[in-house]
């Protein structure tokens, strides 16, 4: 009877060890890439190629699509994105949380997960820009597409088209010239899921002031 009973103790003992190994393993994990120059941008590290296969957004899912070339970043492998979208992009399935606060808040939050090697989802809702005779209202500014010889800078900014639901990029990397203690919107680049490949080419996109959508769930955080 004593070793039946030690036999089930031992049983008990794996079963529950194996419970918490799954419980622990289960959901996928916050890695950390690195930020590195990339010809002039301090960007993540990651591989352009794998940015590309996911392609740009089909109509709806720009979160979805953030999510994925985040969880790219993180992994080291492509993401399909499975069990992360129900009607929108199931945050939690792929690791991330809610982070709210003011646009100074936010602006630091970026600044310490990219720092950490960790890209941040971020929400962006239109915004008028001065000067501009067509498409004034945007959320991204200029695109960089990554060439043989460096980025090539081009002035073709995402537009969103929806005022209630905004937009949704991933947030990739910051200028170099940054001031932590003084940061704006416009010292981040993002991966726009409107246009992360253009013709096979990885595109970044800058973003533009007053976009961060601090009143609609600003920022999604790995962790």
């Amino acid at each position: 009877m004593q070793h039946c009973s030690a036999r089930s103790a031992v049983r008990m003992a794996a079963a529950v060890l194996t419970l918490l190994f799954w419980m622990a393993w289960g959901a996928p994990h916050s890695a950390a890439a690195q930020l590195e120059n990339v010809s002039g941008l301090t960007l993540l590290s990651f591989e352009p190629s794998q940015i590309t296969s996911i392609g740009n957004q089909t109509s709806g899912k720009c979160s979805w699509y953030a999510l994925r070339y985040a969880r790219t970043i993180l992994d080291g492998k492509v993401s399909s994105g499975s069990g992360m979208w129900s009607n929108g992009a199931v945050w939690s399935a792929a690791g991330y949380r809610d982070y709210s606060g003011d646009l100074s808040s936010c602006l630091t939050k970026l600044y310490e997960e990219l720092s950490a090697g960790r890209p941040v989802i971020v929400h962006l809702k239109n915004t008028a820009v001065s000067g501009v005779s067509k498409h004034t209202n945007r959320v991204t500014t200029f695109e960089y597409h990554l060439t043989s010889k460096g980025w090539n800078e081009v002035n073709y900014p995402h537009i969103a088209t929806s005022s209630t639901y905004g937009h949704w990029v991933c947030i990739v990397g910051i200028s170099p010239a940054a001031d932590p203690n003084a940061l704006k919107e416009s010292d981040f680049y993002a991966l726009d899921p409107a246009r992360v490949n253009v013709n096979g080419t990885l595109a970044v996109t800058r973003l533009l002031d007053h976009t961060i959508w601090t009143e609609n769930s600003p920022l999604k955080i790995a962790g």
